[in-house]
């Protein structure tokens, strides 16, 4: 078993997480259209605050642990600009400035491109 193994099991497990963000990008925009059957829990800032909070480690921790595996930092530099648009937008909402949406929009493709690059190194990192 030894260090083979551990290299694989924690591949396999970046893969696994990898994809839970993705999945999780995707389905995220239904919820929220969905969201006034939901009632005004989106409209609490403090539920904003703690999802936008979980999204940001979740993903720093998916980054970086990718990182030690293939050791490149094409993902990480990708997932830090959209998470400071994830909090520009926050803040561009806190105080009524309008655009925060297509900062969102970009925020949130920004990082799709970072996990999606993170799990293709990971891919590579797999097949040597």
């Amino acid at each position: 078993m030894g260090k083979h193994h551990v290299v694989k099991s924690t591949v396999s497990w970046l893969h696994i997480t990898s994809l839970m963000c993705v999945f999780h990008c995707i389905v995220t925009p239904m919820l929220i259209v969905s969201a006034p059957l939901f009632g005004r829990l989106f409209e609490n800032p403090w539920v904003e605050l703690a999802a936008l909070s979980a999204s940001i480690l979740c993903g720093i921790l998916v980054i970086y642990k990718g990182y030690c595996t293939h050791k490149r930092q094409h993902s990480g530099v990708l997932f830090a600009a959209g998470a400071i648009l994830w909090i520009a937008t926050s803040i561009l909402e806190h105080y009524g400035i309008p655009g925060e949406q297509l900062y969102l929009l970009i925020g949130t493709a920004i990082v799709l491109l970072s996990y999606y690059i993170n799990h293709k190194h990971l891919r590579c990192c797999c097949k040597a």
